[in-house]
């Protein structure tokens, strides 16, 4: 994450198209109000090049909106991704900035858009400490990166991207303390980058001595150490080069050198700046105050331990929990040592009080102030506590706000989604009785026709009958034409947002329509797709009051669910002689007592019982990266909830699942 962000500065200008050379020419360009691509661009360049956040974050918003209204789709996702930069210390904006940009990339078929996207999501993940995010994304971008040869264009540019994400899994397993995990894909980004780029990259080599060193190969870890200095000086990463020596001083001190370890430990100290990383400088203070503190020298090994304290706290500011529980901590051992120090006093009051009169008046001042001063440090820093609490309090708010937002846009995009995947199955469905409709009204034109024919020969008797057939044509097309309508009606149904009221609803014909438009739909997406159709509906049930549209879209869910189970196990197996599998889905309605059960059941693999815990979590999916939003179970689990019902599953692996709703006929 660290040397993406050095190098995307620098490469931005590559992927927007353009060459302005400084500010001044992108300043021009957005004054002259052209409201075009290259505006859009020229924002882009000024909102990445801003000294102050706000200002940067202003010009990509601007950006944004420009791209937007030229339908600028590449432009708008660099914009997203200048403000997931600009917005790194709030990793839920940032992420949901880089899920935006992802998602036009994908429509865009942009492979190296998606892999750098994937990049910048590892990233953030792992800056925010989900590691199991973090490596999802590593894992996905690298399988692109690797499947489609893509070169950097944000990061790296002209270098293949796979051997990164390499890397950045390395570094999570590192951090992880998996350190056989750590080592192999450690090694292979090393060998990659060799192989493809034909250059030596500084960061897996120091990822490597880590490692070696966390095992105990110290020889093999001070070598890598050392081949790692020179190519981050080469490359002019001087945040990179404070990191190795920040890890060898650890090692020499590992090894009992305590003189090299103090050695490079104060190189670090001395060269650390704003751009470096936090945690290398804690990690060379830590080195300073444990091998001046091995070495016997007290007073040094105490500057160290309280300069570490103060780093420490800095550090870990964000993260409100631990801070509280390191200030109470802390606050507990200062007024242990205050109550320690007292005690200790008072003993040497007693024992030298005859002795040394004025000894002890002194001694009872000193130990007044001390306390004094302890008190007033104490409370500044529950003062400072409490300020920060304040601070963090009003943070989370805004991002509850933000994923409440988020959460209501996902939910209408999975609506819409499921108003999609029908579409080629109202299609089909209206075809029939328009084919009807219109086959009748021809045949009726047909005996018009005839009628008067028989009239002016007068034929009454034959005329008679051609008016009833007339009148029965008439009846079929009307029976026909209210079936197309009731399809449209539950068409625009389902695509409105739910009314929230209940009315009287024939679940039987519900569930038999949302079966065969499932179907249908997804027969006209492939072509190759069957499977057989069973219903068992309970006539005793008459109407009852649901909000349609819900249950609706519940019903049609776990329909296009179990489809998609039979479907993917059809695909993997090979049918044995005699033993041919026959992907089947069945629908089912049943009333018992006050309650009516609908249940879909599948023969298809089941669900593992590892997961099955998870499945109405929200996000969760068995489903490959682009085809499952997660949110299909999640929804349909809170619409049964407000119908006061329930919703059971039963499933066995390997053999198929059945999913049961529970509803009041009231």
């Amino acid at each position: 994450m660290k040397i993406r962000l050095i190098f995307f500065i620098l490469i931005l200008n590559a992927i927007t198209g353009y060459g302005q050379k400084n500010m001044a020419d992108s300043r021009a360009i957005i004054n002259l109000h052209k409201e075009d691509t290259t505006e859009v661009n020229a924002l882009i360049y000024l909102g990445n090049n801003q000294t102050q956040i706000d200002s940067g974050i202003k010009y990509a918003q601007q950006g944004l909106s420009l791209a937007k209204k030229l339908n600028y789709r590449k432009g708008e996702a660099i914009c997203l991704l200048v403000l997931a930069r600009l917005s790194e210390d709030n990793f839920g904006q940032a992420i949901q900035y880089c899920l935006n940009a992802l998602n036009i990339f994908e429509n865009l078929k942009d492979k190296t858009g998606i892999a750098e996207i994937h990049l910048l999501l590892q990233g953030n993940y792992w800056n925010a400490g989900d590691f199991t995010n973090s490596l999802h994304h590593a894992f996905t971008g690298d399988k692109i990166a690797e499947t489609n040869n893509v070169i950097g264009v944000l990061q790296f540019p002209g270098h293949r991207l796979a051997p990164l994400f390499l890397a950045e899994i390395g570094q999570i397993y590192l951090l992880r303390n998996q350190l056989d995990s750590a080592e192999i894909y450690t090694l292979k980004s090393i060998a990659q980058n060799e192989l493809f780029n034909g250059t030596k990259w500084n960061f897996p080599l120091y990822m490597l001595a880590t490692i070696q060193s966390e095992k105990g190969d110290y020889t093999s870890a001070l070598e890598n150490y050392r081949s790692a200095i020179p190519l981050a000086i080469q490359n002019d990463f001087p945040r990179d080069t404070i990191q190795i020596f920040s890890g060898i001083s650890t090692l020499f001190k590992k090894m009992g050198k305590l003189d090299s370890a103090i050695y490079y430990a104060q190189i670090v100290k001395n060269n650390w700046t704003n751009k470096s990383e936090p945690k290398n400088l804690l990690e060379a203070i830590n080195t300073l105050k444990e091998s001046y503190n091995l070495k016997g020298e007290k007073d040094s090994a105490y500057e160290y331990s309280e300069l570490s304290h103060t780093l420490n706290d800095s550090i870990y500011s964000r993260d409100k929990v631990k801070q509280l529980q390191n200030v109470t901590f802390n606050q507990q051992l200062k007024q242990q040592e205050i109550i320690s120090s007292q005690s200790r006093y008072k003993s040497k009051v007693q024992i030298y009080s005859l002795a040394a009169g004025l000894f002890i008046v002194l001694l009872i001042a000193g130990i007044f102030w001390r306390n004094n001063y302890h008190r007033k440090k104490a409370y500044e820093l529950l003062e400072r506590q409490k300020s920060e609490t304040d601070f963090q309090k009003a943070e989370v708010e805004k991002t509850l706000e933000e994923l409440k937002s988020t959460q209501a846009q996902l939910v209408q995009r999975e609506k819409m989604a499921s108003l999609g995947e029908l579409t080629a199955g109202i299609a089909h469905e209206i075809q029939n009785p328009l084919n009807f409709v219109n086959n009748f009204s021809e045949l009726n034109t047909e005996l018009i026709d005839e009628l008067e024919k028989q009239l002016s020969m007068g034929n009454g008797q034959e005329a008679k009958m051609m008016l009833k057939d007339i009148k029965e044509n008439g009846q079929k097309i009307t029976h026909h034409g209210k079936r197309a309508d009731a399809i449209v009606k539950g068409m625009l149904q389902h695509s409105r947002s739910s009314s929230g009221v209940k009315e009287p609803t024939d679940i039987n014909a519900l569930c038999d329509e949302y079966l065969r438009l499932s179907f249908h739909g997804l027969r006209a997406k492939d072509k190759s797709f069957n499977a057989t159709m069973k219903t068992d509906f309970d006539k005793s049930i008459g109407k009852i009051n649901i909000i349609t549209q819900d249950i609706g879209r519940v019903v049609l869910n776990l329909i296009n669910n179990a489809f998609y189970v039979v479907d993917e196990k059809k695909k993997a197996l090979t049918s044995s002689a005699g033993h041919p599998y026959e992907p089947t889905v069945s629908i089912s309605t049943k009333k018992v007592g006050d309650k009516v059960l609908i249940s879909v059941t599948d023969n298809g693999n089941g669900i593992p019982q590892k997961v099955l815990d998870k499945i109405f979590q929200p996000f969760f999916t068995t489903k490959p990266t682009g085809q499952g939003t997660g949110l299909g179970l999640s929804l349909s689990y809170d619409i049964i909830q407000a119908h006061g019902g329930e919703i059971k599953v039963e499933t066995k692996e390997g053999e198929g699942t059945q999913f049961t709703i529970i509803l009041s006929e009231s």
